[in-house]
Formats: structure tokens, C-alpha cells, sequence
């Protein structure tokens, strides 16, 4: 029997209503205000194994390029006019974040190993993997990566609660840290309105914000008794408490809006008098996998569940009518569903099965080897 592959990461483009939707190796693209799709399943594709998955994408400045980047360690360039690959780059390991610089020439990508490299997009002639250096690397996993808007910084986040600014492209030249998250870090993004401010989230609940060019943590927001009704049911102790999956910015009405994992509640946060401010829950009918806001403040939501994507208006308010057609389309069939739930592996070895231990444990001593070399 098989089962419609969800909708693992969505993102919504900088300049045009277009959202796109990772299913498998292969990716859909919404039009956010008619509800058309603009790029469709593919119609000669069969039942998919999916021993490939997005695990991260990202647009450039002015939304004519998307990078991706999953399973098969490619760094793929897509040109969003007609959604052909424009480019490709080989990645030495699993990338979990990436990013163009300012003017689209670079794309910087972050690694499970914890390095952080840059890729020229001026020149088409790969780099072997013996030849290339990390810009930086941290001795834990990096979980998510940001360049400052000039370019002069890149902010790395790890599995050890560590936030780590470094100048950029010399990552060796480390400007600061942001301390003070008590479990692994998930996110961290810019403000969109004020970019000399760092979001960042993670396994303790708390979002939390920075003038990164210090290290100095401007406010602290606890979610936890606000996300206590909507927590999943615990597998494990690693998955006991809930943990921030992603975070998605409304520039127009300077919201934010926070998913955890497994849960299907998202959190709402207002910007007002420079800091954060709950301001309500909305709560879907299954978990949610991914959240993104579109240009006009519509918000919405990928799902592990029969419905596939929901969207809500600038009032929170459910809107089916423009969800139907991705809802009724044609998705990745898949014999077997892989994790949807990694994040909670980043935790660190609660309660873990012994094979998944000695695993993590190997990863690092391969880490160590390679960073004494």
C-alpha cells in the first residue's frame, strides 16, 4: 500500500507569490494568490522509494534563484523562470543550511560534520573535495547558518546550544558568540525589518533575540507553557519536550510566527516596542512540518497528516479555497514514509537506542579526526 509522501519544507519566494513545496526528490511550486500551480509533479513518475529528500532550499536576493540541496549531496542551482538547473555544485557532506551572498556569485553551505563552505557560482569547474577548505568549522553539528546583509558576517548555530558570528569568508576570525540557549539551537534568522537583529530558536522553547555583533541577548520569550497543551506525545526522552522546528517572519506586519515539531499548533509573536510579544495559537488538525509566510501575510503550513498544506489569512483565519488544488494534486506515492522527525535526534543521547548511539558516536569520532588533521 502506499501513502502521499508530505510536503517536508516550503518556502515562500522574496519578490513574486510563489511558494514552493519539497516532496521527495522533486519539488512544486504554488502560486500564492490564485492557488495555481506553476511547476506540477511530474506525470511520468512512479511510486518513489524516496531515498531522496530536500533538506534545505533558500532564494537568492531577488528571488531568481533557488538552491537546494538533500540527500545526494548536490547543491543544486534552480533559475525560477522556468525552474531549469541553472547550475550544480558537489557538497563533501549532508548540507543542512544554505544561502547566496548579497549578490548571488556565492553560495555558502553549512555541513551535519559542522564546516561551513563557499561555492562560486562564476565558475562552472567543480572543486574536488581534496582541494576545497572549510571557510569554518565548529566540533558539533551546525544546524542552521545566516549571512549578515553586508556579507561580512556568517552566524552559525550548533547541536552544543552554541551560536558562533565569524567573519565571512574568513571564518577563522571569530567576532563573537550568543550565548545562552540550554538546548540544541534550530534556527537562527535576521529580523527582516531591522537585520542588525538575530532570531534564534531551539530545543529549550525559548526564542530568543540578539545584537549579534556583540553577543549581547536582547530578550528571551519562554513558549513553553503557551505550547504545553499542543505537545506530542513522547516517544522517547529526547522527544519529551517540545522543540522549535522552524520560524517564519510577516515583514509586513512584523510577525513571527513558531512551529514545533510533531505539534500541530504554530504560536504567533508580535513585534512591538522593539521586542517580541505572544499573541495567539493557532491550532491545526495534524502536525505541522513546515511553516512559511507568503508576501501578502497570509501564513501557511505543510502537514503530516490527509491534508497536505492549510493557509490562513492575515487574521488567522483557515482559507481552503486557496489550498484545494495543492491539496487535490498529484504527490510523490511512497511505499514507506522515511523520519519526518530527525530534530529530535539532535538532542543529546536520552534515552536513545544503543545502534543510534554507537552511530552518533562514530560521526564524532570521524569529526575529531578530521578536525586533528
Amino acid at each position: 500500500m502506499t501513502t502521499r509522501l508530505p510536503f517536508t519544507k516550503i518556502i515562500h519566494n522574496p519578490t513574486k507569490p510563489e511558494l514552493v513545496l519539497a516532496n521527495g526528490h522533486h519539488f512544486l511550486v504554488l502560486n500564492t494568490s490564485t492557488g495555481e500551480l506553476i511547476k506540477t509533479y511530474p506525470q511520468d513518475a512512479k511510486v518513489d522509494p524516496v531515498t531522496d529528500y530536500y533538506r534545505c532550499m533558500s532564494f537568492n536576493k531577488d528571488g531568481t534563484l533557488l538552491a537546494t540541496s538533500g540527500e545526494n549531496k548536490q547543491i543544486c542551482v534552480w533559475d525560477t523562470q522556468d525552474w531549469t538547473v541553472k547550475n550544480t555544485k558537489p557538497a563533501h557532506k549532508r548540507i543542512n543550511a544554505v544561502q547566496f551572498t548579497s549578490d548571488s556569485s556565492e553560495i555558502v553551505a553549512a555541513d551535519k560534520f559542522g564546516d561551513v563552505y563557499n561555492h562560486s557560482l562564476k565558475d562552472d569547474t567543480p572543486v574536488s573535495e581534496d582541494k576545497q577548505l572549510p571557510i569554518l568549522g565548529h566540533v558539533s553539528m551546525v544546524t542552521d547558518m545566516v549571512l549578515s546583509e553586508d556579507d561580512k558576517f556568517v552566524v552559525t548555530s550548533d547541536r552544543d546550544e552554541h551560536i558562533r558570528v565569524s567573519r565571512y569568508p574568513n571564518g577563522y576570525n571569530i567576532e563573537c558568540f550568543c550565548l545562552g540557549h540550554t538546548d540544541v539551537v534550530t534556527c537562527v534568522s535576521l529580523l527582516p525589518w531591522n537585520k542588525n537583529i538575530l532570531v534564534s530558536a531551539g530545543g529549550d522553547g525559548v526564542v530568543r533575540v540578539w545584537d549579534f555583533l556583540k553577543g549581547s541577548q536582547i530578550q528571551a520569550i519562554d513558549l513553553k507553557e503557551q505550547i504545553e497543551p499542543y505537545k506530542p506525545t513522547a516517544a522517547d526522552a529526547n522527544s519529551k519536550d517540545a522543540i522549535i522546528s522552524s520560524l517564519s517572519f510577516d515583514s509586513k506586519n512584523k510577525l513571527v510566527a513558531v512551529a514545533f515539531a510533531k505539534s500541530p499548533a504554530v504560536l504567533i509573536l508580535a513585534w512591538n516596542d522593539d521586542k517580541l510579544n505572544y499573541k495567539q495559537t493557532i491550532v491545526t488538525e495534524s502536525p505541522i512540518l513546515d511553516i512559511a509566510f507568503d508576501n501578502e501575510g497570509k501564513l501557511w503550513m505543510s502537514h503530516d497528516g490527509q491534508q497536505l498544506v492549510s493557509v490562513y489569512n492575515e487574521a488567522f483565519e483557515k482559507v481552503d479555497t486557496i489550498a484545494e488544488k495543492i491539496n487535490n494534486t498529484e504527490v510523490c506515492q511512497a511505499d514507506k514514509i522515511f523520519d519526518l522527525y530527525t530534530i529530535f535526534g539532535l538532542r543529546k543521547f536520552l534515552d536513545l537506542p544503543e545502534n543510534l548511539v554507537t552511530a552518533y558516536a562514530d560521526e564524532a569520532k570521524s569529526k575529531k579526526r578530521k578536525t586533528n588533521a
